[in-house]
């Protein structure tokens, strides 16, 4: 999926995943998906809400090096779900001044499950 700029600062750089078979084991996707993840500009500071699969990581990196993304300030997770955070530590990787703003349980699974160092988090309730 190509980057779009929704409204002025506001991006999308999410990808399509046309192979995608099944949601959570159950459910079928004849047609795959979409993994959404969008970029905020700020006047002062730049945001991604949300990355996308670990299999569709160099598509949303594409997308960002598309954009021209030098920093990221904040990565926005709103849930652990692998859609939503599976690439968080490409970014983090990327934009290594980047912190992860989540909910406390999240970051308790992020930490857990993407082998994520506490001082990467910024928890909100």
């Amino acid at each position: 999926m190509a980057t779009k700029e929704i409204k002025t600062g506001v991006f999308s750089v999410g990808v399509l995943d046309w192979d995608r078979r099944l949601f959570d084991e159950l459910i079928p996707l004849p047609d795959g998906t979409s993994y959404n993840a969008y970029l905020i500009k700020g006047k002062e500071k730049i945001a991604l809400i949300d990355t996308v699969d670990p299999t569709k990581g160099d598509e949303l990196k594409t997308n960002l090096q598309t954009l021209g993304v030098g920093k990221i300030d904040y990565v926005i997770c709103n849930h652990a779900e692998q859609d939503h955070s599976g690439t968080i530590p490409k970014i983090l990787g990327m934009y290594p001044e980047a912190k992860v703003v989540t909910n406390e349980k999240c970051k308790e699974l992020l930490m857990k499950l993407l082998l994520l160092p506490e001082e990467k988090f910024r928890a909100v309730k």
